[in-house]
């Protein structure tokens, strides 16, 4: 078996940032197109940047009980290196207190988010190696096991990263953002967690994750990195580059089983089965207990929501 197509399955499990995922066909957000859409500034679900890719705005669904998720706080994007002067300029309107990257250690070495640095903002992080997923994903046999086993490791995966996003929430640290590599698989369950924390409905939930393959730009997400210099040293661009040389790279990778069934609910699933629901992973494993929950309900949710 070659080593393009060992790996080629792990990349599409990784949100690997090369690959193509335009044009997916997917589900309406609720009172939304699929599609973005002109909006004022700043409450537009998609951010308008030049260099951003799956960059939007958490804000605006519909809890259970009828709230509102606030606009211009919480934010889930895709790799953040080919952000832009304006779209730096652009985003310094929004006050950006911190951004949680769940990527590697060999991601953002290879795309480090240079706007963190340029405008002061805490990047908040975990160092592992994007080993630990390849060793994960591979069975005895040296097969990837498929996408389900991916998302069904998340919750054990992400714990420390998690952590890290739920304190910074807890501690007001807002305007944050929350990314991986093409901002769906990894972003797609920390988001996830945070909205069923807020009350928001599993199907919109899902519907959220859905759009991200509609937003994401995989030619912002490849950017200028000499990979063949990069593999060197740096495991991540070892499998970009082969991964690239595959026909997979060339065309849009649905976030849908075969029978239509959103990967993200393997982990979601996954969580359920060992803890019996989101709220008692979230306090058991996170340390976000019923008073945490409470408390970014009220940081986070309105009774309406109007757009100025």
């Amino acid at each position: 078996m070659t080593l393009t197509a060992r790996f080629t399955g792990i990349l599409r499990l990784c949100a690997a940032a090369i690959a193509v995922a335009a044009g997916l066909s997917s589900l309406p957000a609720q009172g939304e197109s699929a599609a973005p859409a002109a909006a004022a500034p700043g409450y537009d679900r998609l951010l308008p940047l030049e260099g951003g890719s799956n960059f939007r705005d958490l804000g605006g669904y519909f809890t259970a009980d009828g709230r509102q998720v606030r606009r211009g706080l919480l934010f889930r994007s895709g790799v953040m290196t080919s952000l832009t002067a304006a779209d730096q300029a652009y985003l310094a309107a929004f006050d950006f207190q911190g951004v949680v990257d769940l990527r590697s250690s060999e991601e953002r070495a290879l795309y480090p988010n240079r706007w963190v640095a340029a405008q002061e903002i805490e990047l908040l992080t975990h160092d592992y190696s994007m080993r630990e997923i390849v060793a994960r994903m591979m069975g005895d046999d040296g097969q990837p096991l498929g996408m389900g086993e991916l998302y069904r490791g998340f919750p054990q995966l992400l714990e420390p990263q998690l952590r890290l996003f739920f304190e910074a929430l807890l501690a007001g640290q807002v305007p944050l953002v929350v990314n991986c590599s093409a901002g769906q698989d990894r972003t797609g369950f920390a988001s996830a967690l945070l909205l069923s924390a807020l009350g928001v409905p599993r199907d919109v939930i899902l519907q959220d994750y859905l759009v991200s393959t509609r937003y994401r730009r995989p030619e912002v997400e490849r950017g200028d990195v000499d990979l063949a210099a990069a593999a060197r040293d740096n495991f991540f661009a070892q499998l970009m580059l082969r991964y690239s040389e595959g026909e997979e790279a060339k065309a849009a990778q649905p976030l849908l089983t075969e029978e239509g069934v959103p990967f993200l609910r393997y982990a979601l699933d996954q969580v359920e089965q060992d803890f019996g629901s989101i709220e008692r992973y979230l306090e058991e494993r996170l340390g976000v207990d019923k008073r945490d929950r409470e408390e970014l309900r009220r940081r986070f949710l309105v009774a309406t929501y109007a757009a100025s």
